[in-house]
């Protein structure tokens, strides 16, 4: 018997209605429940500050920051600290091969389980929505995969970025050996999804990612560096009889400083011919001609007594969506180069460090703020020390993962510390430090009942939440009633207490500079009357309520 067949019309209605109202076309599947999501319904996520392994090499580097925990919870509470904040986000998530490297719900996923495709998707779908509320409008979405969750991954980005918003998909040849076990095709490559948050507010960096490439640009002007390629075409195909749309004069002026494809009186009139006479082809037609020329686009040079243009071929103007070079493989420049840190083959397939380099050359800023939330062996953290080493950038990383065969606390601090204070590599070579600073918080958690008790607690424990937040790491000021945090030129105030205000407002008269006053309220008063008096100088915000309002919208 039919499940409908005992439906009423109403019912049988109703079933129609919600039935078109589903999706019809995209990703269906039956999500799983998963326990560290099910845990924020009593628990939630805060974070704790691991004061003995900070690292502190200049006051004037950037602080970056090391997450130890599941990164479901890591992203809830970035939600709070970092909304619109991450500017470049690269993940390298499980791949859910089938063989035990990936455990949901604390039990490994093999390759025979029904529902493996549905647990992964439910796993990645929370935590990609979550990642989706940190990015600004001009914000990228890196994500690596390989073939066996490729097609999947790509509906679930298409549906929370928009398909419009897909910028491409890279294929990155990173095992040339390729896996012997294989029945059909042998793997050797791995691929790059690339996502940006709104495409029409999103470019990539003129840069050229190959070595030998980049010797080639070898002029430089206020634009950057760019080389001198002829516009007129050579090849027999691109003669005037093919190309009759292509073929127009280009008029320059006597002191070679003016081009364009106007007729002015003595000028040079310079057609796509070839020293033996050849008639060609311009490499575009004149309309885009005169777009191109509106800009520095062109210049003209006198080559015994004939005029020939050329135009600006910058950096990395087009980039290929194949990338094949010998720095990208895992094994030279990921886990030789671990092993080569750490002393020993520690943790398996590590991406390599020149692939994050790159990645992050094209789309980060000198000042972007980069993270990780799959960090593994730190690759990426690594990738952000390097990359402002050698542009002199202020970049900072958030790299989180959990501690899971100590992967965290054997591998990724261990790798971030050696990188930026230097160490003997394996062969007892020095290798100099990058610099940059590093706090490093493990995630904890506060009881979710919404008690007078909780909401103390929750404030309490709000601290480094703060901290992170408001990017203010120097304590100035630590009594049982408030705290002083600061960074270079903002202040951050904690009240506890607000019997504590007059206390908390004579500590802070002397300092100059913004503060970002955090006030304890059972309720969302953030006490503006005993401020008003310095209102010009504070910003108040009612603590735990600012927090609960951010993790109701998130464990509703």
């Amino acid at each position: 018997m039919s499940a409908y067949s005992t439906l009423s019309k109403e019912q049988l209605i109703a079933e129609i209605k919600r039935l078109k109202k589903g999706k019809k076309f995209g990703l269906l599947w039956e999500d799983k429940p998963e326990d560290v999501a099910e845990l924020c319904k009593t628990k939630l996520p805060v974070l704790v500050d691991v004061e003995d392994k900070e690292i502190s090499d200049g006051p004037h580097d950037p602080t970056n920051i090391l997450i130890e925990g599941d990164n479901y919870h890591a992203l809830s509470v970035l939600n709070y600290t970092h909304p619109g904040k991450i500017d470049v986000i690269y993940i390298d998530p499980p791949y859910n091969t089938g063989a035990k490297t990936w455990r949901y719900n604390n039990n490994y996923v093999e390759k025979d389980d029904a529902y493996r495709h549905s647990k992964w998707l439910s796993f990645m779908s929370k935590r990609l929505r979550l990642a989706y509320k940190l990015l600004p409008s001009d914000g990228f979405l890196i994500c690596a995969i390989d073939n066996n969750e490729l097609y999947t991954i790509g509906l679930l980005l298409d549906e929370i970025f928009g398909e419009n918003n897909r910028l491409g998909l890279v294929t990155v040849l990173h095992n040339p050996k390729g896996r012997n076990q294989s029945k059909f095709f042998s793997e050797n490559s791995e691929f790059m999804l690339i996502y940006a948050r709104n495409i029409d507010r999103v470019s990539f960096n003129k840069v050229a990612l190959n070595e030998e490439v980049q010797l080639t640009f070898d002029l430089e002007d206020e634009q950057g560096k760019y080389r001198l390629e002829p516009f007129m075409r050579a090849r027999t195909v691109w003669s005037r009889e093919n190309r009759p749309l292509n073929w127009y004069p280009i008029f320059v002026s006597k002191d070679l400083t003016h081009i364009t494809s106007e007729k002015i009186a003595g000028y040079h009139e310079i057609y796509p011919i070839t020293n033996n006479g050849k008639e060609m082809a311009w490499k575009n037609i004149k309309e885009t001609f005169d777009q191109l020329n509106d800009g520095d686009y062109f210049t003209a040079k006198k080559d015994n007594d004939k005029v020939t243009i050329y135009h600006k071929y910058r950096e990395q103007q087009v980039l290929k969506n194949v990338w094949l070079d010998q720095k990208y493989q895992s094994e030279f420049h990921g886990t030789n180069l671990l092993k080569r840190m750490l002393g020993k083959n520690i943790f398996d397939y590590p991406k390599s460090l020149y692939l994050l380099i790159d990645i992050l050359k094209l789309t980060t800023k000198k000042d972007s703020v980069v993270l990780d939330f799959f960090a593994g062996s730190g690759t990426t953290g690594h990738a952000v020390l390097e990359l402002n080493n050698n542009d002199a950038g202020s970049r900072r990383f958030i790299i989180c993962t959990n501690n899971e065969n100590n992967i965290c606390s054997d591998v990724c601090y261990p790798r971030i510390k050696k990188a930026i204070t230097g160490y003997k590599d394996s062969k007892g070579e020095k290798v100099e430090g990058l610099g940059g600073n590093l706090k490093y918080f493990r995630t904890d958690f506060v009881n979710a009942d919404s008690t007078d008790k909780n909401k103390k607690k929750l404030t309490e424990m709000a601290t480094e939440m703060l901290c992170l937040k408001e990017s203010t790491f120097e304590k100035i000021t630590s009594k049982k009633a408030f705290k002083i945090y600061k960074n270079t030129n903002h202040y951050t105030g904690i009240i506890f207490d607000q019997i504590a205000i007059p206390d908390f407002k004579e500590a802070i008269a002397k300092l100059k500079g913004k503060f970002s006053v955090y006030v304890f309220s059972l309720g969302d008063d953030s006490f503006e009357d005993e401020f008003k008096d310095i209102k010009q100088k504070v910003k108040l915000s009612p603590i735990p309520e600012v927090i609960l309002r951010v993790y109701r919208r998130i464990f509703k």
